[in-house]
Parts: structure tokens; C-alpha cells; sequence
């Protein structure tokens, strides 16, 4: 069995563009995931607070004057950054930004692996639980606010922001008392969980509390490497 050295980038894109144009990304293990407006993956509508995932070329159009995605892709350790914006048929009419907000660093073993793409929503004053995730991944808060205590620090999670959670890295998730929380997040899991919950309670008798969060889970699929 051969391990991969992988990358998993998380960027926020903004685009603003005239009607007709499109993108043509290159191949990739990537998910997209729309925030505002609407777009077109090799001709498959996606509306905001949907996803998809595409693995190899990609044409890409956009449904309204202004489209915001969240974009995660899986790639060889050092691979060429994918600058979205600069992949538009003509660069004189769109424009916008790209910004790479994270970059974490994954050994995989075998030549393949899971990616799951979903949401989470918390209530106000709801919180998860301290626990464990059977993979590793990418968070990135839609809307609300969400304090993540680590073994290692207590930090504060607003619109916008983007974290890495670690195999068997315990979190204890604390949502706003005032508005509604809800962040998307791409996962790396190994393929025996596909279509399994990863989560296990660091204390076993949290199993039997209430769950008020919501989650809503969009891709679950085993993708091959290389």
C-alpha cells in the first residue's frame, strides 16, 4: 500500500462578471460549495447552500451577476495553486477575488479516500458536544458565531473564518446565544466510513444528551488518487 502526501486548500471566491462568460478549471479533486447566486458545473444547475464535486476538468458559469463560493480542493503536496479568476474566457469583463484561506497538509494511505461535503446548523446557545472525528477537514463558518475549545486553545469562529480539525482531535463547539450558527465543511475520511457517521463523544454519557444540531450532508463519495 503506497501513502499520498495531499494538500487540502479551502478558498473564498468572489466573482462579478458579464453574461456569457465561463471557466474552465483545471483537473482536480475539488468541491465547490455556493454561498450567494448560482452556478453551472458541465451543465448542472447548483443553487446557494448547494454543492458538488468534480475530479476532473470543469466548465463553470455563473447564473447571476455575482456568485460567492467556498472551494476545496485535493491535491498532490506542492501542485500549482488553480487562480479561478485568471481561467475566465475574457478577464476584461469579470473581475473580483480569490483568497486561498487555508492550507492543511494530509498523508492518505492507499489510493483512495473519502470526501463527504455538509452543513452543520446550531441553534442559538446549542453546542457540540466534546468529541472526537474519525477524519480530518476544513470548516468554514457560513453565518453565526461558533467557539471551538482544543486541548490546545479556545478560539473564537465568525462569518468568514476558516479552521482545521485533525484526525481524533477532541472539540468542544459552543454556537451563539444570539442568532443562528451554521458552517460547511469538507471532510478526508478514510472509505470504510463511507455513508457512516465519524463522531464518537469523548465522554460516553453525552451519547444520551439532546442533539439540537442539524446536519445535512450533500456529497458522500470515495474518489480514486492520482
Amino acid at each position: 500500500m503506497t501513502d499520498h502526501n495531499y494538500e487540502l486548500r479551502f478558498f473564498e471566491d468572489h466573482i462579478y462578471f458579464r453574461e456569457g462568460q465561463s471557466i474552465t478549471l483545471a483537473p482536480a479533486i475539488r468541491v465547490l460549495y455556493v454561498l450567494k447566486g448560482s452556478i453551472s458545473v458541465d451543465g448542472k444547475e447548483i443553487g446557494e447552500g448547494e454543492g458538488v464535486l468534480t475530479r476532473g476538468e470543469a466548465k463553470l458559469e455563473i447564473g447571476d451577476d455575482v456568485a460567492e463560493l467556498a472551494r476545496w480542493e485535493l491535491v498532490p503536496f506542492g501542485a500549482p495553486k488553480e487562480d479561478i479568476l485568471s481561467r475566465f474566457s475574457d478577464t476584461s469583463n469579470s473581475f473580483g477575488q480569490s483568497l486561498n484561506k487555508r492550507t492543511d497538509f494530509i498523508n492518505i494511505p492507499g489510493s483512495k479516500t473519502g470526501l463527504r461535503l455538509d452543513t452543520v446548523t446550531f441553534p442559538p446557545g446549542t453546542r457540540a458536544y466534546r468529541h472526537i472525528h474519525a477524519s480530518c477537514g476544513i470548516r468554514y463558518i457560513v453565518k453565526g458565531t461558533l467557539e471551538i475549545n482544543t486541548d490546545e486553545s479556545i478560539d473564537l469562529m465568525e462569518q468568514g473564518h476558516a479552521w482545521f480539525e485533525g484526525v481524533n482531535s477532541p472539540v468542544l463547539a459552543i454556537a451563539s446565544d444570539e442568532v443562528e450558527t451554521l458552517f460547511a465543511r469538507v471532510m478526508v475520511l478514510p472509505p470504510d466510513y463511507h455513508d457512516k457517521l465519524t463522531i464518537t463523544y469523548v465522554d460516553p454519557a453525552d451519547d444520551d444528551k439532546p442533539r439540537e444540531n442539524k446536519n445535512n450532508r450533500m456529497i458522500d463519495e470515495i474518489v480514486k488518487l492520482g
